[in-house]
């Protein structure tokens, strides 16, 4: 077909050359009617050959101005991209510092997280890129699944042993003043790590728990809360890593036993003893 329509365009300049050549000659014999006939002719051979071009020429024009159109838009969505991830920056650094401070619900603070996570997903930003951008507020999760653990154990350890050297000293109980011993010899081995916020980069949470985990002193009851106390935190903290973000268990806890109050609810749960009662 377009070797068909090739022919037909070169037969259609071949007679325009032939009418124009024909329109001057007739117009120096005086043939005016006919010169213009063969110049009308001339003008039909020369659209019939130049249209398509002009066709193809504005084409192009309209192909050359959305090009640049996308191109202007591909800029625009990089500038956007580039905005996009410098306000996840600061908003993973503001909730991950700040969580502790202001009272703000962690539930809150990640479901703000989850839809920068979106945003950025949107934007067309890797998935590597998006985990890169929470692995500093993931680490401060750790460091406060961390703190929640040993100050929870610690305040378990110090008010059992309070209330088993209260009660055996008003009851002249031999037992229970050996058993609130076992709790002051566990405390003095007690070593948490205080200086892990300035290991961020490097700490193992799961080396971290280990290294506290009491060795001596328990009795079967407490070592098998501490253990389990041990592995929910492990387990809670390993699915936020795999998340890059506060799973809505994780995040839940937190805001459940964040406080004093929480802590003794953990106790409680744990350990089937409330430090809150000891007087």
């Amino acid at each position: 077909m377009d070797k068909i329509r090739e022919i037909l365009l070169y037969f259609a300049a071949a007679m325009a050359v032939f009418a124009l050549i024909c329109a001057v000659y007739q117009a120096m014999n005086d043939k005016v009617a006919s010169a213009g006939l063969l110049s009308a002719i001339f003008l039909v051979c020369v659209l019939v050959v130049y249209l398509p071009k002009l066709e193809i020429l504005e084409a192009w024009g309209v192909k050359a101005h959305l090009v640049r159109t996308l191109d202007e838009a591909d800029e625009i969505l990089a500038k956007l991209r580039r905005l996009a991830v410098i306000n996840a920056k600061s908003t993973y650094e503001t909730v991950g510092i700040g969580q502790r401070w202001d009272g703000q619900s962690a539930v809150e603070n990640q479901a703000r997280l989850d839809e920068i996570n979106a945003q950025l997903a949107d934007f067309g930003l890797p998935e590597r890129e998006r985990r890169d951008l929470a692995e500093n507020y993931v680490r401060l999760m750790g460091f406060d699944f961390y703190m929640h653990y040993v100050r929870t154990l610690e305040r378990y350890f110090t008010f059992k042993r309070n209330a088993l050297r209260m009660v055996g000293g008003r009851e002249n109980n031999d037992a229970m003043k050996a058993e609130a011993a076992s709790y002051d010899e566990l405390l003095k081995d007690w070593r948490p790590n205080y200086n892990l916020f300035s290991q961020l980069a490097t700490y193992s949470l799961e080396e971290e728990l280990a290294r506290v985990m009491p060795t001596k002193g328990l009795s079967e009851n407490d070592r098998k809360g501490v253990e389990a106390f041990k592995n929910q935190i492990l387990r809670l903290f390993n699915a936020t890593k795999a998340k890059a973000g506060l799973t809505k268990e994780a995040a839940t806890y937190l805001d459940t036993y964040k406080d004093q109050g929480g802590q003794d609810k953990q106790i409680i749960e744990l350990f089937g003893f409330n430090p809150s009662e000891v007087r």
